[in-house]
């Protein structure tokens, strides 16, 4: 009597079951976020712009190479530095804190090159970032070192530190918005410091910069 035939499972092709896994990675990655340091305009800040008594070239930012990456860095504990790989900037770093300046001083700042033939007064901004830290859930600090002068009277001109915190909420969101108004909170200092240095009172640049 023969013997009844057995079915033997078909085996998928490797192809097929690493499409698979990988399919199924994809869909279990979490989604990547960007964040910028730049807040949006609102209507009222538009309003109060006025024409400038001056105009003030925002240089190259230079940042702490620990957080030049397109990563979120976040301090944990005392030495150690995590980056999240799912929370970027949406920009350079280093660009994005320019933007913020840019942003923070209004209509007295530009570009290089841009205010060559301005007939107002001209100053050079640079900016060295000496920290710039993130503790979820507690601060988002950042730690400055800035020099304004004047491109016309050489005398004119002033360096000052600056260290500004911002308290915040938990979470990555709360963390950029954080840095954010550290960033604004910069920009004003500096602002004051060029308003100081344009009514020529050179020596209280820094104090009227860090007094509120």
């Amino acid at each position: 009597m023969p013997r009844p035939m057995t079915e033997v499972p078909m085996r998928k092709p490797l192809t097929v079951v690493a499409l698979s896994l990988l399919l199924a990675a994809c869909q279990s990655a979490p989604p990547i976020r960007y964040y910028t340091l730049v807040p949006p305009k609102s209507g009222e800040a538009v309003a109060a712009a006025q024409d400038p008594a001056y105009r003030v070239i925002v240089e190259t930012v230079s940042i702490p190479a620990q957080v030049d990456t397109p990563y979120l860095i976040v301090r944990e504990g005392r030495s150690q530095l995590q980056p999240a790989e799912e929370q970027r900037w949406a920009a350079p770093l280093a660009d994005e804190v320019r933007a913020a300046l840019i942003d923070g001083l209004g209509a007295t700042a530009t570009g290089p090159g841009s205010a060559a033939d301005s007939t107002l007064p001209l100053y050079r901004l640079r900016v060295v970032l000496r920290r710039f830290d993130s503790v979820l859930g507690r601060q988002a600090l950042v730690d400055a070192g800035w020099t304004v002068e004047s491109l016309h009277d050489p005398a004119r001109a002033a360096t000052c530190d600056s260290q500004v915190a911002a308290s915040i909420a938990d979470g990555f969101p709360a963390l950029a918005d954080g840095h954010q108004r550290a960033m604004a909170d910069l920009a004003h200092r500096i602002g004051t410091g060029l308003d100081t240095l344009q009514a020529g009172k050179t020596a209280e640049v820094c104090v009227a910069a860090n007094s509120g």
